[in-house]
């Protein structure tokens, strides 16, 4: 995720297992009928904060009653805290990225570094998995990347030479489907926004509900620190697993690292 001029570039990962997957799509479509009559509906991450009727600003789901509005970000808040996923995203600083990068596309890189986390998730899960991505980058001109994608996705999956962490676990190459068709590609879009909210516009854990209530739970983790002088630091160890942030040198200019 990356709107026009933004300074920050995120890429989410939601991770559904096989054996939830109809359970958690049937849950979504109930949500959907309930408020449009229509369970193919899209909801997106823009489309939904843009549905509220005291924002000015178009929506394909536009609602005309606040009270509707508050009800359906209560209820699909509730359906994302309770659902069984885990999340991954990697949010690269792009002024930054391209001071040391200058003709490399940051969206490469963010893909390199989520694919590398799920293999690390595959691996202590002993399992395997397949990726599924919208292949457009863009907010109004989209922008077609399936080629450049399958090339960074299938090397990773065969290339032990390299730099970057060969990753076995995920299996076929990576699978395209766009976001209207694709109920997981939808999730990661509004699990995914949130931690673009926090970045771009440089606020801390604490500032924004659907960040802490919503989209931190469910960041992957697999280890915990159970106790410490410093008490900030008791928990799961989220940065660098589920949460990774390039470059590690620019952290320290954002608020939510200090």
């Amino acid at each position: 995720m990356q709107e026009k001029g933004s300074k920050i570039l995120v890429l989410t990962g939601c991770i559904i297992h096989e054996d939830n997957k109809k359970d958690i799509e049937h849950k979504f479509r109930e949500i959907k009928q309930k408020y449009y009559f229509n369970p193919d509906v899209e909801i997106k991450s823009n489309y939904l904060r843009y549905a509220n009727p005291d924002i000015k600003i178009s929506s394909p789901i536009k609602l005309n009653d606040r009270a509707k509005y508050d009800e359906l970000e209560k209820d699909l808040a509730e359906f994302m805290k309770n659902i069984d996923v885990s999340l991954i995203s990697v949010a690269i600083d792009k002024r930054s990225y391209w001071s040391k990068y200058p003709a490399q596309n940051p969206y490469d890189a963010a893909y390199r570094f989520l694919l590398e986390r799920f293999q690390t998730f595959l691996q202590f899960k002993r399992a395997n998995g397949i990726c599924i991505i919208d292949p457009r980058e863009g907010t109004v001109e989209k922008k077609y990347i399936d080629k450049e994608l399958d090339t960074t996705h299938h090397s990773l999956r065969w290339d032990a030479t390299g730099f970057w962490k060969q990753c076995p676990n995920i299996i076929e190459r990576v699978l395209f489907s766009t976001s209207d068709l694709t109920v997981g590609i939808q999730l990661c879009d509004l699990y995914c926004y949130p931690v673009f909210h926090i970045f771009e516009y440089d606020k801390k854990k604490g500032e924004y509900w659907r960040f802490d209530d919503v989209t931190f739970p469910k960041l992957y983790y697999h280890s915990k620190v159970v106790a410490s002088l410093d008490k900030s630091k008791v928990g799961p160890v989220i940065d660098g697993t589920g949460l990774k942030f390039f470059p590690t040198e620019t952290k320290k200019d954002f608020r939510y690292y200090q």
